[in-house]
């Protein structure tokens, strides 16, 4: 059997719209063949219509129905970064803040942080995909979900004040050391956005050491929560 069909066999394993990385496929799968004659199989399959190119590297095979080709939606690529269970990634932005009635407005680029990911950033369709290399449990999930709205607050348009309170209550019966510090080191975030964190903790009174990653002397731009009190009264 030549590179060629060993290359072709494999991809077609693959269902009709899943995605297909072609990197990963080629790192995991075939790093005893010549890379340039993998990528001219792909290439040749694209060609041939046996396969659809999503963008850069990522691909499916497509699914021809009766109201003609069709290829991977958006679910298609969340189930890819995201995993079957979840476990693979989470959902940031305004899919994430819509999702807790944090605002009604919406965005046609759903956000995405994932392990999953060969590349830093990429861009399927309408899916943004940042790389996180950490384990994506209930408590990472959402300290990323937690900090990610603590970095665009002031941002985030229409804002339902109450529905933040009750968000950022929520978040923090989750709160974790350890994820803190994964966090800060794998993903990094602003000064500001750590400074509202420790003023989230210290206005529920819960353990924490985050003050180590902030200057005691700089004043940041950060939410305090007598403030977002205040405004919904």
């Amino acid at each position: 059997m030549n590179y060629s069909t060993m290359v072709k066999e494999k991809i077609n394993k693959y269902s009709e719209l899943e995605i297909i990385d072609a990197q990963k496929i080629y790192t995991s799968k075939f790093e005893n063949i010549p890379e340039q004659t993998y990528y001219k199989t792909i290439s040749r399959m694209t060609k041939n219509g046996e396969l659809e190119r999503l963008t850069k590297g990522i691909y499916c095979k497509p699914k021809i129905g009766r109201f003609g080709k069709m290829i991977s939606s958006e679910k298609h690529i969340l189930e890819h970064y995201l995993g079957a269970n979840g476990r693979s990634g989470v959902v940031v932005g305004y899919r994430m803040y819509n999702k807790y009635k944090l605002t009604t407005q919406i965005s046609k680029v759903t956000e995405v942080y994932s392990n999953v990911s060969e590349q830093e950033k990429k861009k399927v369709i309408n899916v943004e995909i940042k790389k996180a290399n950490i384990r994506f449990d209930p408590s990472s999930i959402k300290m990323v979900e937690l900090l990610d709205f603590l970095e665009n607050f002031h941002s985030i348009e229409e804002l339902n004040r109450k529905n933040a309170i009750r968000f950022i209550e929520d978040a923090i019966e989750l709160y974790s050391e350890k994820t803190i510090e994964k966090l800060v080191k794998t993903i990094g975030y602003k000064k500001s956005t750590l400074a509202s964190l420790k003023n989230v903790l210290d206005y529920y009174k819960v353990s924490h050491s985050v003050g180590k990653y902030l200057n005691e002397i700089s004043n940041y731009k950060s939410i305090r929560m007598e403030d977002l009190y205040e405004f919904t009264q």
